[in-house]
């Protein structure tokens, strides 16, 4: 009995003419110049070494798995049934790079496949692709803001529990914490945590995997400094950026224990800091 091979996948022999004039229609057209843009950067190329050997696969390939939901997110796509509209879109397929999209059924047992070994290595996918812009920005300061970030789910998520959700406290979710660059939005790491787990909770580890993934991107890490909010003033994470000497400013909340409310009552003059926000600086907040 004779097997017929499926060829799903589509070859991109080159560069697309673009025109650009005012024309009322809306297209895809801004994926080409990503797809461009991955191509010179051997996107597809880094997606095979780092899931190499892991069980992922199928009939469409790791690679134009990857590049389908990233091109779901990028025009706009919040649910996996949402490929069914873009399956007859040629742009779409092209930066794919495939003949046909597959259905949301078959994207979605793909990422049930997901283990936490290949999570793992999604993040190497991450830390590589910024690892190699970086450096090449010639930033003399790199700016990482540190926060927490709600995702709301279904009834049946697993480890999806009620908590920090400032939006809907009775909804299920995850609370995610995330560090990004400022200066250029480049996601450095995330950290997927249940809805009731707080910002300050476990965000040390959080912290020291960071530190380990900028120690080998970041050339002048005297040039890091931190951003974070109020969750994040506790003692060992301010021991802990203390220690490495880099820069930081962390929201202060009003404890009771800290007593800023007599700092501020006792202030006279307010120093301006941007349009429309002045303010004082404290060397040191002294309690009894």
């Amino acid at each position: 009995m004779r097997q017929r091979k499926l060829d799903l996948p589509a070859r991109v022999n080159g560069d697309l003419a673009l025109t650009f004039g005012d024309v009322a229609l809306t297209s895809y057209a801004g994926l080409e110049l990503f797809g461009r843009y991955l191509r010179r950067t051997r996107f597809n190329a880094m997606v095979r070494d780092v899931f190499r050997g892991t069980p992922l696969g199928g009939d469409y390939g790791v690679a134009a798995m990857v590049r389908l939901l990233v091109a779901l997110v990028v025009v706009g796509g919040r649910r996996l049934r949402h490929v069914a509209y873009l399956a007859d879109d040629p742009l779409v397929r092209r930066f794919a790079g495939l003949r046909r999209l597959p259905t949301a059924r078959t994207v979605s047992r793909w990422l049930k496949a997901f283990t936490m070994t290949t999570v793992g290595r999604l993040q190497d996918l991450n830390a590589g692709i910024v690892g190699r812009v970086l450096p090449a920005l010639g930033l003399r300061t790199v700016t990482i803001d540190v926060d927490g970030v709600v995702v709301s789910t279904g009834l049946q998520v697993a480890r999806a529990f009620r908590g920090f959700n400032p939006h809907h406290r009775k909804v299920p979710s995850y609370y995610p914490i995330l560090a990004h660059v400022a200066e250029t939005t480049h996601i450095l790491r995330v950290k997927n945590r249940s809805g009731n787990v707080h910002d300050g909770k476990a965000s040390l580890p959080f912290l020291r995997e960071l530190w380990e993934q900028l120690v080998a991107t970041v050339t002048r890490l005297r040039g890091v400094r931190f951003r974070m909010d109020a969750a994040f003033f506790r003692e060992d994470v301010l021991r802990w950026l203390g220690g490495r000497g880099v820069g930081y400013a962390i929201k202060v909340p009003f404890y009771f224990w800290l007593d800023l409310q007599a700092h501020i009552r006792t202030q006279r003059t307010w120093a301006p800091v941007a349009p429309a926000v002045s303010g004082f600086a404290l060397c040191e907040a002294l309690t009894p």
